[in-house]
């Protein structure tokens, strides 16, 4: 397609960065614009006084052919490897052992280690968050939030949550709306004084789903991360309905509570909390799995398309799928 050749991607997570590196690899001129500090948009991690903390996409599995390929590159560069395998359910108020049904991965040492690695040889733009795209003739101009005009893109890919892509093009007109909602998620991270004691039966464990808990839904030991070690720090995932109903919660609030129903789950008393946070992700998870879609959505006519989790089913392996099919269309075409 000799006429879609600079192409500008808006959101540099996992299905942005997967769109951006087939299409580089196509030969296709390619610009990411992300209003992060670095990519990786919800398999990010925070790193402070505390330690190592993973805060959104927790694991990912791993089923589809291509994407394997990625996984074992990225294996073998030492930035991926399996885990948890050593798991734990807590439901019907009983603590049971689980090895998963899949395998599973991390980033080594924290999930960003995978998208780090996928964005290396990518031209990305941190810090610029696009506040409106205009089609002038046949091609696309980009406005960022300090006023600066990035001009003369063939094609943009809006790889971004749903809601906030619907907010992005609420002037375009296209077929592409509307889009469906997403649910949100509040993490908290702990940090505590000494390690945990395990549950009857259960000789350790490094991630558990709290299926018992009416706010928890996981919780994770980021020490027992490939690659991190020393000190017991915890990652706590709120269910969708709790998050939702707590949206505009203080975060300070939301950790105590949150905090407050692991121990009320947990079999064993907690050791003392040394330091401990939340954090917010206002657009966590498709509301409910996109059916009967090829994974991404496209308005040739306008030169615009859509890709993400939310356009699948809200898992790492599917942003990659959205993003790979979306890129591998458009060079069809």
């Amino acid at each position: 397609m000799d006429f879609l050749h600079n192409i500008a991607v808006v959101g540099a997570g996992m299905a942005g960065l997967a769109a951006a590196r087939a299409l580089q690899q196509a030969g296709r001129s390619v610009q990411i614009f992300d209003k992060g500090r670095r990519p990786g948009g919800r398999m990010s991690s925070r790193c402070n006084a505390h330690g190592l903390f993973d805060l959104g996409a927790q694991y990912f599995t791993v089923r589809d052919p291509d994407f394997a390929k990625v996984i074992t590159h990225c294996e073998k560069l030492g930035v991926v490897a399996r885990w948890p395998d050593l798991m734990a359910c807590h439901v019907d108020g009983q603590w049971q052992s689980r090895h998963p049904e899949h395998p599973r991965y991390s980033g080594v040492p924290s999930m960003a280690a995978l998208t780090d690695a996928l964005a290396e040889s990518l031209e990305i733009h941190q810090q610029v968050r696009i506040t409106s795209i205009t089609r002038t003739g046949s091609t696309w101009r980009l406005e960022d939030q300090n006023g600066r005009l990035w001009s003369g893109f063939d094609h943009v890919i809006v790889a971004i949550p749903a809601p906030q892509a619907a907010q992005l093009l609420h002037e375009v007109a296209t077929s592409l709306l509307p889009l469906p909602g997403m649910s949100s998620c509040w993490s908290t991270w702990v940090r505590f004084e000494d390690t945990l004691a395990m549950p009857e039966g259960i000789d350790t464990w490094q991630g558990a789903f709290l299926k018992t808990s009416p706010m928890l839904r996981w919780a994770a030991r980021n020490q027992t991360r490939p690659g991190q070690h020393g000190g017991e720090r915890i990652t706590l995932l709120a269910n969708d309905d709790w998050s939702d109903r707590h949206l505009e919660a203080d975060p300070d609030q939301v950790a105590d509570e949150m905090i407050e129903a692991f121990r009320q789950c947990y079999p064993v008393p907690l050791p003392a909390v040394k330091a401990q946070g939340a954090h917010r992700w206002r657009y966590a998870q498709p509301r409910r799995p996109t059916e009967h879609t090829a994974g991404y959505l496209v308005d040739m006519s306008k030169g615009l398309s859509l890709c993400g989790d939310w356009c699948i089913d809200g898992r790492v392996e599917a942003a990659w799928q959205s993003g790979n099919r979306l890129a591998q269309a458009l060079c069809r075409a």
